[in-house]
């Protein structure tokens, strides 16, 4: 297994995997091959993918992407649109609470998963190497939203993170389909 920069060839089955470890795009979508389409044409669209990480094996096992300043990497509205303009853009700002704007000196992930039949080491790794990545780029702090019952918030944890506050929202549990999030933060070396 190793760890690298998200590759063009592999988006449509980084998208499956990111369906399947983050349930809150189900609830968003309501249909995942349309969402996944969705998400595959947005995807495409990205000019780079620096900050998106994944382990890849014989497949993409794991992943984590990472949002800075200087990458300014948004979802366009347009491949939304195809469940209508308000579906669309309702969808659309619901996808904007994983969507966080970094401070110059942070790093935030925006999505990590691990695939259900792979092993804990795989979200051990992808979190070091998020914190790597934040490093290398001198940030002061790299932080994450992730909902309390996700095992990744035990291996944050582990590797020094630690919890902020956490969110309970009612919002967040109509259209996330998970009601309580942490807010994980990690102070990095100078």
């Amino acid at each position: 297994m190793f760890v690298r920069t998200l590759e063009r060839e592999y988006i449509n089955e980084y998208v499956k995997l990111l369906f399947l470890c983050c349930s809150e795009l189900k609830n968003i979508f309501g249909d995942d091959f349309i969402g996944r389409e969705i998400l595959e044409s947005c995807y495409e669209s990205f000019d780079s993918y620096e900050g998106i990480l994944v382990a890849k094996a014989e497949r993409i096992l794991g992943f984590v992407e990472l949002k800075i300043s200087e990458i300014n990497r948004k979802f366009p509205i347009k491949p939304f649109l195809i469940l209508g303009f308000s579906k669309g853009l309702k969808a659309r700002m619901l996808l904007s609470f994983f969507d966080r704007k970094p401070k110059k000196n942070e790093a935030y992930i925006r999505f990590m998963g691990v695939h259900p039949k792979a092993n804990y080491e795989v979200g051990e790794i992808l979190v070091d190497k998020a914190v790597e990545f934040a490093s290398l780029k001198g940030k002061k702090k790299i932080s994450a939203w992730l909902p309390v019952e996700s095992d990744l918030v035990d291996i944050c944890l582990e590797k020094g993170f630690e919890i902020r506050r956490m969110l309970e929202s009612t919002f967040a549990e109509k259209y996330m389909g998970k009601k309580y999030y942490y807010l994980l933060e990690m102070k990095l070396n100078d």
